[in-house]
Order: structure tokens, then C-alpha cells, then sequence
């Protein structure tokens, strides 16, 4: 039984009620120190949307959804807090009224205003900063390397499929897109065959049907995998276990999931 809210720190009979699953999962000191936290998410996509509901679920004290971008056609497919009839409108502030009713004890805000031009002290009122970026230096392997050729046949082509999707954004500026399928699609697979050729690895490892995954999200996709990043989120403000080591790939056609430890050391 969880006592009311003391003096010295602890939380209310209504919260303990809310969380009482949690807290019997993972302490209530963890889910104390959950209440006292304030998280910034940045991108409301539908990867966005399923970590922005488990941290609201989990109860964290605050949630900053930030997101300069608008809604788009392809966004309501895998985004749940986007209604219909929301396009053209911030995406952000379209995900406002939902998120904020799955948990009425969570203070949800929105903001706006490209990431770009915050200042760093606009950062130092989170605990937490989830910002999708691009993670190519992290990604980097020397796979000329002994070690690395052992370890070759046991890395997932997760891995390669997303180095592809990498230089595909580097080099065009935005992800593949439906509007322009037939020259995405050859140009994927262009991109597969360079980047798989400078590694010393063959393009069979990536067959071609890889280019039909690469143009939308897919909702139960972003539910798995915004499971495990709000899991990863709960886990460091909850202090409760280490992380994943270090990275976690999903494949959403064969539906599973395995974490590689990859980098350039």
C-alpha cells in the first residue's frame, strides 16, 4: 500500500491507484523518480507517437512534444494521435489533444519551432532528450578488420539496410517517397550495391524486395520498436537497469528483434 503524498517526497493515493502495475514491476522509488522527470521528444511521426504514449502511460511528470513539421497524407497511417482531417496542420499540435488524454496527470506541452534554432539552455529543462537523428558516425565499422569479418555472418542486414536508407538521405535530403516509387526504387537499389560493394560484402546479402519496406511506416513497426526506446527512456530515468548494448534493429516482415553492439571501436 502506497501512502498520500509526505513532506518528504512521494506520490498521492490517486497516483499510486494509476500506477499501481508499475510500481509492483519496478519499485516505487523508480516510479518517484519518473514523476519528478521532464522529457523532450522531439518528432511526431509514428515512431514519435508510440514513445510519446508509453512515457505518458509510464508517468513521467512532463512531456515536450516538439516537431516544426506539418501533417502530411502518409502521417495518420502510423501516427494514432494524428485525428483525421489533420492534414496541413503542426504535427505537434495535431497529437496535442490525444496524448493528453491518455493520462490527464502528465503535463503535455507542444512546441513548435524548429529544433535548429533552440539554444542550449532551451535543453537544460529535461531530464531526458529523445531526438531521432541521424546515426551514421555511430554506425561506422571498419569491416576490414579481422574481428569484424568474424563477426560478419552474425550481423543482422538490418544493419546494411539502414547504412543504404542513410546515404539515401544524405544524398537527396528526405526519405524514399511514394510520389517518386520507380526512381527511388532504382535509385535504392543503386545505393545498395555501392554501399555493399565498399564494404567487401555482396549485394545478395540485401535482396531487391528490400525497396518495396522503404517508402511509408508501419504502424505495428513503430509500436514495437517505441516500446523498447520508452523502455530505454524509463529504464535511465528510473535508474533501474543498464541499457541495451547498443543497438536494437527490428525487422517488422519477420517480426523480430535483435540488439548488435556495433561502432567503430
Amino acid at each position: 500500500m502506497v501512502e498520500k503524498e509526505e513532506a518528504g517526497g512521494g506520490i498521492s493515493e490517486e497516483e499510486a491507484a494509476q500506477y499501481d502495475r508499475q510500481i509492483r514491476l519496478w519499485g516505487l522509488e523508480a516510479q518517484k523518480r519518473l514523476r519528478a522527470s521532464r522529457v523532450l521528444l522531439v518528432g511526431m511521426k509514428g515512431l514519435g507517437a508510440e514513445t510519446a504514449k508509453n512515457l505518458i502511460l509510464a508517468g513521467v511528470k512532463g512531456l515536450t512534444m516538439l516537431d516544426h513539421e506539418q501533417v502530411s497524407p502518409e502521417d495518420p497511417g502510423a501516427q494514432f494521435l494524428i485525428r483525421t482531417g489533420s492534414v496541413g496542420r503542426n504535427r505537434a499540435e495535431a497529437s496535442l489533444e490525444r496524448a493528453q488524454n491518455l493520462n490527464p496527470m502528465v503535463d503535455v506541452k507542444v512546441d513548435t519551432e524548429d529544433i535548429e534554432k533552440k539554444p542550449e539552455s532551451f535543453f537544460t529543462q529535461f531530464d531526458a532528450k529523445v531526438v531521432f537523428c541521424p546515426v551514421k558516425e555511430a554506425l561506422e565499422v571498419d569491416w576490414s578488420s579481422e574481428k569484424a569479418k568474424a563477426a560478419l555472418k552474425r550481423t543482422t542486414s538490418d544493419y546494411f539496410l539502414l547504412q543504404v536508407l542513410l546515404k539515401f538521405r544524405t544524398d537527396k535530403g528526405r526519405d524514399p517517397s511514394s510520389d517518386t516509387y520507380e526512381e527511388d526504387s532504382e535509385l535504392l537499389l543503386q545505393i545498395r550495391n555501392d554501399v555493399l560493394d565498399s564494404l567487401g560484402i555482396s549485394p545478395d546479402l540485401l535482396p531487391e524486395d528490400f525497396v518495396s519496406y522503404c517508402f511509408s511506416e508501419m504502424a505495428p513497426v513503430c509500436a514495437v520498436v517505441g516500446g523498447i526506446l520508452a523502455q530505454e527512456i524509463v529504464k535511465a530515468l528510473s535508474q533501474r537497469d543498464p541499457p541495451h548494448n547498443n543497438f536494437f534493429f527490428f525487422d517488422g516482415m519477420k517480426g523480430n528483434g535483435i540488439v548488435e553492439c556495433l561502432g567503430p571501436k
